[in-house]
């Protein structure tokens, strides 16, 4: 049986983080608005104004820790099964790109994805290639690697979505954002304006 995370302590740590720094404000959607639908998590404020919409995900790899709960005392688990890596990631953009739609189907706001990492096995450079496609190497290197996944598996969903970023969950930092200037060039100089972005420096 899968665990059910949290959710709140992730959405306050990017809102200590990404949020409130910027003296941006996230509102949560009333009982009565959720009732017609799967929303996002928060409206972006800034003052009165509604300036985005904000998904946070928590990406976790509890498979290991599920065997062990399930299985008797004294028996072995595990065993070998392909990186599920970028096809995790990949249904959390699927879904936030669902969630965003519910709320802001004219794409009139940015919408923006947040994941909070608990997997120690994954960072942002997984985040940067299931979106982009591209692997980039320490020296400057670029190969297309999970073109698969961001230019068809994703392709749709990834073009609702506006800003991404990666937070370190266990060591509660920022580590690092990827711009969509594919849907909406207007969007793109909105967040890097938001979030003080450069968005010369920023993968896309």
């Amino acid at each position: 049986m899968a665990r059910a995370p949290d959710e709140a302590p992730d959405i306050e740590l990017a809102d200590e983080l990404v949020f409130r720094p910027r003296e941006l404000v996230l509102q949560p959607f009333t009982r009565e608005e959720i009732g017609h639908g799967k929303t996002p998590d928060r409206r972006v404020l800034r003052g009165r104004e509604i300036v985005g919409f904000s998904e946070i995900k928590s990406p976790r790899d509890d498979w290991l820790d599920e065997q062990l709960d399930a299985a008797p005392p004294g028996v072995m688990v595990g065993g070998a099964r392909p990186d599920p890596t970028f096809n995790r990631i990949a249904r959390h953009v699927q879904k936030a790109a669902r969630q965003f739609d519910a709320v802001n189907p004219s794409r009139g706001q940015p919408n923006i994805l947040v994941f909070v990492n608990h997997d120690d096995k994954s960072d942002y450079r997984d985040l940067r290639e299931t979106v982009t496609g591209i692997f980039h190497t320490d020296t400057g290197e670029r190969f297309a690697t999970m073109k698969n996944i961001s230019d068809r598996t994703i392709a749709s969903a990834k073009r609702r979505i506006d800003l991404f970023i990666w937070i370190d969950g266990r060591r509660r930092r920022i580590e690092g954002y990827v711009i969509n200037d594919g849907a909406r060039p207007d969007h793109m100089l909105q967040v890097c304006s938001m979030f003080e972005l450069d968005s010369s420096r920023i993968p896309r």
